[in-house]
C-alpha cells in the first residue's frame, strides 16, 4: 500500500502548507538552467475571460451558457539576489561580460525574454510539489535601488506559453522526510574558493570547489570524492569539497562526485568534466 501523503485528499491537516522551494530558470538560447538564488515570494495566477450568454426569449433574461474565450497564467517572482542574470531578466537586457571585472547589462535590447521555468517544493509542512512550464518575461516587473530597513528586492512578470497543446506540469512529491535524497540541480566546480559561476578549464595551482547543488531529503549529509581522468589522484585529501590540481594533473579531466546520504537511502551524482589542467 502507498503510504498517505499531504495532498492526496481533505480534510487533513497536513495539507496546511508552509511553502518553501528552489527556482530554476534557463533563458532560451542558453544551454544549462540557473538558480535564481533566494525568491521570499511566488505566485501563480490562473485567468480566463468569459462571454455570458443570456436567453431573451424568457420573461427573467437568465444567463443560460458561459462561454471561456481566453486563458492565461501570469507568474510573479520576487528575487532578493541581484545578480547579473535576475537583473537582465528585469530589463529585457543582455549582459556584455567583455571586461569582466566591469560587467554590462544592455538594457531593454529584447522585447522579452523566454525562459523554462522549474519549481521545486522542499518544503517539509503540506503538500510538495514540482512545477514545470514555459514562460515569458516582460518589462512589468520593478526594482527599488534604495529602500528603509529592508532587503532590496527585484520583482519580475511573466506569462506561461501554451506549446502544442499543453500548458506545464504541477505534480505532486512524496512528503520531503520519506524520500532518500534527490537531486535536482546537479553538484558543480567552482575555482577561486567561493561560490559562483561553474567553470569548464582549470590551471595547476587553482584551488577548485565542488558545490553541491541543490537536493531535496531531511537530514542530508554529503561527502565528496575527486578524480582525475577517472581516477582517484595521488594526495588528493579524503572527503573534501576542494582540490588543487597538481602538475601530474596536467592534460587531464577533473570531476567530482557528491555522495547525499539519509536515513533513507544514498544517492551520487557526478560534476560535468573541468579541464584538461593546463600550466600557468
Amino acid at each position: 500500500m502507498q503510504p498517505l501523503r499531504a495532498g492526496a485528499w481533505s480534510p487533513d491537516v497536513g495539507n496546511l502548507m508552509l511553502g518553501r522551494g528552489v527556482i530554476l530558470l534557463k533563458p532560451e538560447g542558453d544551454t544549462d538552467f540557473y538558480d535564481v538564488g533566494n525568491a521570499p515570494a511566488v505566485s501563480m495566477t490562473p485567468k480566463v475571460d468569459t462571454l455570458e450568454h443570456y436567453d431573451s426569449q424568457s420573461n427573467a433574461f437568465a444567463r443560460n451558457a458561459l462561454f471561456t474565450t481566453k486563458k492565461s497564467i501570469e507568474c510573479k517572482i520576487d528575487l532578493e539576489e541581484l545578480t547579473l542574470k535576475n537583473m537582465a531578466l528585469l530589463f529585457s537586457g543582455s549582459i556584455d561580460d567583455s571586461d569582466p571585472t566591469k560587467p554590462l547589462i544592455n538594457i531593454m535590447t529584447n522585447d522579452n525574454v523566454i525562459a523554462h521555468f522549474k519549481y521545486f517544493g522542499t518544503n517539509s509542512r503540506g503538500p510538495r510539489y514540482y512545477v514545470d512550464f514555459p514562460m515569458t518575461f516582460v518589462p512589468s516587473g520593478d526594482f527599488t535601488p534604495i529602500t528603509e530597513n529592508k532587503l532590496a528586492v527585484i520583482s519580475v512578470t511573466g506569462s506561461v506559453n501554451y506549446i502544442n497543446g499543453v500548458w506545464g506540469t504541477a505534480q505532486l512529491q512524496p512528503p520531503v522526510a520519506s524520500i532518500e535524497p534527490e537531486n535536482f540541480y546537479a553538484p558543480f566546480i567552482t575555482s577561486g574558493g567561493e561560490s559562483g559561476s561553474a567553470v569548464s578549464s582549470c590551471n595547476v595551482g587553482d584551488t577548485l570547489t565542488c558545490e553541491i547543488g541543490h537536493w531535496a531529503g531531511v537530514g542530508v549529509g554529503f561527502t565528496y570524492l575527486w578524480k582525475v581522468d577517472g581516477t582517484t589522484p595521488g594526495g588528493t585529501p579524503v572527503n573534501t569539497a576542494e582540490y588543487d590540481p597538481v602538475s601530474a594533473d596536467v592534460g587531464k579531466m577533473v570531476t567530482c562526485t557528491v555522495t547525499a546520504t539519509n536515513v533513507n537511502g544514498t544517492t551520487s551524482v557526478t560534476t560535468a568534466e573541468v579541464g584538461p589542467v593546463t600550466e600557468y
